[in-house]
């Protein structure tokens, strides 16, 4: 039996919104229903930053699914931190965006509770995810950056209907301190039942504190990781991030960005 090859596509994307949402940070709406049907949360797409007759950046950069909204509308949540999102910063709503996606592998939650737990930009596909998980059933998010002005899209968050948690280092918003801080204490909270599944994205030393929190209590963590990358499909092996006990590399274009959190090497954080 040939199994299909997931649905991928390679189109000038119309942008219909983009708009700063915070400082330095930027959302994106594009019209893409092809990528919108076949997107699940976790997975990300490449993004030409440049207009459609420029070569210069040549690379495309990788930017997680947001969420995906009626209409064919794919967004994306992002952080300009070079000249190349600087330039897609740029473009405005009628342009076309060249956008290859959806690429890599995606959150696969179950069927019991899950928790959810965002740090920094880490929040950008924990929303695609909220929004999929059906109210009701005992789902946590947990979402914490420096100060509250980079937590942007609170709102959507809450209209998902799941427990909403902030913390940030300065106090400015919800818990002052650490997304691990708040974790922790969730966690005892669910102490003697099944115990929820950890969902979770952000900067590396928070991941490896999430981990270790996880393994800890014994439960599943799936961590969607963050490396440079060149193509998004395997090809240049440029995302390479060891597994443990020095048996080999992953590839977070393909066989990521989400891994079981015991598939990864937590000795150092990836180049």
């Amino acid at each position: 039996m040939t199994v299909a090859a997931p649905a991928r596509f390679d189109l000038d994307a119309p942008v219909l919104d983009h708009r700063p949402v915070a400082p330095g940070i930027h959302e994106l709406t594009v019209e893409a229903p092809g990528v919108a049907a076949a997107a699940r949360p976790g997975q990300f797409c490449m993004l030409a930053p440049a207009a459609a007759d420029a070569r210069d950046p040549l690379l495309r950069r990788p930017l997680s699914i947001h969420r995906v909204a009626d209409g064919g509308r794919v967004v994306f949540l992002y952080r300009v931190v070079g000249r190349g999102t600087a330039l897609l910063a740029a473009r405005r709503p009628g342009d076309l965006v060249r956008v290859l996606g959806p690429l890599g592998r995606g959150f696969t939650p179950g069927a019991g509770p899950a928790v959810l737990v965002g740090g920094g930009m880490g929040i950008a596909p924990l929303l695609f995810l909220a929004e999929r998980l059906p109210a009701g059933h005992g789902h946590a998010v947990v979402l914490g950056a420096r100060t509250a002005a980079e937590l942007p899209g609170l709102d959507r968050f809450e209209a998902a209907g799941h427990r909403l948690l902030v913390a940030t280092e300065d106090g400015s918003l919800g818990e002052k301190g650490l997304v691990t801080g708040i974790l922790e204490g969730l966690l005892e909270e669910a102490a003697g039942g099944d115990g929820p599944a950890l969902f979770a994205c952000g900067p590396w030393p928070m991941l490896r504190a999430v981990r270790e929190a996880a393994a800890a209590k014994r439960l599943p963590l799936q961590v969607s990781l963050e490396t440079r990358m060149a193509c998004g499909v395997g090809l240049c092996l440029g995302c390479a991030v060891p597994r443990p006990s020095g048996e080999g590399y992953h590839h977070v274009c393909r066989e990521g960005p989400v891994f079981d959190a015991e598939a990864v090497s937590w000795e150092a954080p990836p180049p």
